[in-house]
């Protein structure tokens, strides 16, 4: 009787392996690079530039690159990646009365990647910026 309950116990737990092997690979997450700062309501050229930094391992594939700034993302790019590690960084710049955003994404041996938004950016107050990168399927 204990080599029967053993033996359907192997059967159950292969039949789950079968199931669990022929299901559809989970997409990866949206990859984000944020902060939260105050911004001056009249910034001056010469200010310290608010950044955040990370370092992030990148599967291969094509991702759609957003600034976040507040609720709203963009401006926004279609980009495809080669796997590694990238540096990614995101700036808050100030010039005389304005701010502009930027990012970066860098790989050792090739391009860096930028996304701009130029606008004079007039805010003041606490705002979450940065960017995402989502896989897109």
């Amino acid at each position: 009787m204990h080599k029967l309950v053993r033996a359907a116990a192997t059967a159950a737990s292969a039949t789950a392996l079968l199931a669990l092997a022929g299901a559809p690979a989970e997409a990866s997450a949206t990859a984000y690079n944020t902060r939260t700062v105050t911004l001056a309501a009249n910034p001056k050229e010469g200010m310290p530039n608010a950044c955040v930094t990370r370092e992030i391992y990148l599967a291969a594939g094509d991702y759609t690159w957003s600034q976040v700034l507040g609720g709203a993302r963009v401006p926004n790019r279609d980009i495809h990646l080669v796997a590694g590690w990238y540096m990614w960084n995101d700036c808050m710049i100030p010039y005389d009365g304005y701010y502009n955003q930027h990012s970066w994404l860098s790989k050792q041996g090739s391009a860096t990647a930028t996304l701009a938004d130029t606008g004079r950016l007039h805010l003041s107050g606490s705002y979450t910026f940065g960017s995402e990168l989502a896989p897109k399927s």
